[in-house]
């Protein structure tokens, strides 16, 4: 008997996860229903959105849910059953999930008062692996750190294809029924995918064919493994393993700033997410300072950036949904951004510099302009506003389905940008945003240029870019 029981000690310590897991509770959130929450005992390493099968959220994804949250993550179990509902309702012509899951990472972190934004992990098993798939795809690069797929196949149920974003192709299978997901080169997040080899609705060897020679994407074999994951101990240590290798991989501003040490740049070491991208021509030309939208430095920031390097600006990015995910006061972030500003004129040897932002950024910049050291704002040679808003704010906010709340303080943008007396500020809007705030810029006197596109410019970075250099040498 004594044998017995130290046996069974040593079995439930080898068994043990690196974390005990905390509390389970459920909060309702429109689109997704109820969704189950699994909190792990520690602060959370991580957040990931775990999307069930089609059955809904029982059986395997429920041991699922359970070992990432000891592994320190905060796991939101999302029912497949009724988030599909939602989507087979939405009369757009595509639909675009990618936004729905970061709105839901957002609101939740806020809710349970996370100090520090985490861009989730997205984890989906049969239905919800081939959704996560297409989610992670369309998503714009630096929305998601990651993905992991259990018991994939590139075919899923949906009534309306999913949106392109940012790179997403498929075909019909059956119209208005089912669609094929289509292989990418395009990702800039790692994906795992772990099928089982004993697997006959989702085929391990058309799983690895379809895998082949995409990018940040990894195929493990789960040789006892069904479809039903019916065996915890069949699965976990690969699962764990695939997550841990995810929580590894440099950030996207990580990867971005990584050939820096080459380049003999010291990175600013303040506390701000940035991303430096500095031009590799000699020239005369002012650095730009630039803050991102709400969503983050995401793949339309680094291409603006890059367009601008290609043209002989070098670009300091800071992150917005990291920098901005506490409140902060205009005096406070004009005093960061001066700290960055002076380390980096010296590290990239430029005395004058732009204020530079994109939507909730843009209208931030003006804020910035006006509380710079007097040393700095005679440097300064440009305030450009890529699609502002009247109003600004110095914190994230989400107005969503939760009833959390919000104070949003206002603070006005065309009254800041009237008193920027060093520069002549321009806001730029694309012509497919409409007239109504533009128009309130024009109105009050304020120089704006309307170029072709949406809200993103259709991604014409080349054409942005070149409206810098117009408003440097004018």
């Amino acid at each position: 008997m004594r044998r017995f029981a130290i046996v069974s000690l040593l079995l439930i310590l080898l068994c043990s996860p690196a974390f005990a897991m905390g509390p389970i509770d459920q909060i309702s959130y429109g689109k997704f229903g109820k969704i189950t929450v699994y909190h792990p005992e520690k602060a959370p390493v991580s957040v990931v959105l775990f999307v069930s099968g089609d059955g809904g959220w029982k059986d395997a994804v429920v041991p699922m849910a359970k070992t990432m949250a000891a592994e320190g993550a905060l796991v939101l179990g999302i029912d497949a059953r009724h988030y599909a509902y939602y989507l087979s309702k939405v009369s757009a012509a595509c639909l675009y999930p990618a936004a729905d899951f970061e709105e839901l990472s957002l609101s939740v972190q806020k809710k349970y008062k996370l100090p520090g934004y985490h861009k989730p992990i997205l984890m989906g098993y049969s239905y919800g692996a081939v959704l996560i798939y297409g989610t992670l795809v369309q998503a714009p690069a630096n929305t998601f750190s990651g993905g992991i797929a259990l018991g994939f196949s590139p075919d899923i149920n949906l009534r309306k294809p999913l949106c392109k974003g940012n790179g997403l192709n498929q075909h019909v299978l059956k119209k208005g029924t089912s669609y094929y997901l289509e292989s990418t080169k395009s990702l800039t997040a790692p994906f795992f995918v772990l099928n089982g080899e004993q697997d006959l609705s989702c085929s391990f060897d058309e799983a690895e064919a379809f895998l082949k020679g995409m990018p940040m994407t990894e195929l493990i074999a789960l040789p006892k493994v069904g479809h039903g994951f019916l065996h915890d101990a069949d699965w976990q240590p690969e699962l764990r393993n695939a997550y841990q290798k995810i929580l590894k991989t440099p950030a996207f501003a990580e990867q971005k700033n990584g050939t820096l040490s080459n380049r003999q740049i010291r990175p600013y070491t303040g506390d701000m997410p940035l991303t430096l991208v500095p031009s590799v021509r000699k020239n005369n030309l002012p650095m730009v300072f630039m803050i991102s939208g709400d969503g983050g430095w995401t793949g339309f920031d680094q291409s603006l950036a890059e367009s601008l390097a290609s043209r002989g600006f070098s670009v300091i990015g800071l992150d917005a949904q990291k920098y901005f995910w506490n409140a902060k006061t205009p005096d406070y972030c004009a005093a960061d951004i001066s700290s960055a500003l002076t380390h980096y004129r010296e590290e990239l040897g430029k005395d004058n510099f732009i204020l530079a932002g994109y939507s909730f950024g843009a209208s931030v910049v003006p804020f910035v302009a006006n509380r710079l050291p007097q040393g700095l704002k005679t440097q300064l040679k440009a305030v450009v506003s890529l699609s502002p808003d009247v109003t600004a704010d110095f914190e994230i906010h989400l107005i969503d389905l939760l009833n959390f709340g919000h104070a949003k303080e206002q603070y006005d943008v065309i009254r800041e940008m009237k008193r920027i007396k060093t520069t002549d500020p321009v806001s730029i809007f694309g012509t497919g945003e409409g007239n109504g705030i533009k128009s309130k810029f024009i109105n009050n006197g304020l120089k704006v240029i309307t170029v072709a596109g949406d809200h993103h410019f259709n991604k014409d970075y080349a054409s942005l870019s070149a409206t810098f250099l117009k408003q440097v040498s004018e």
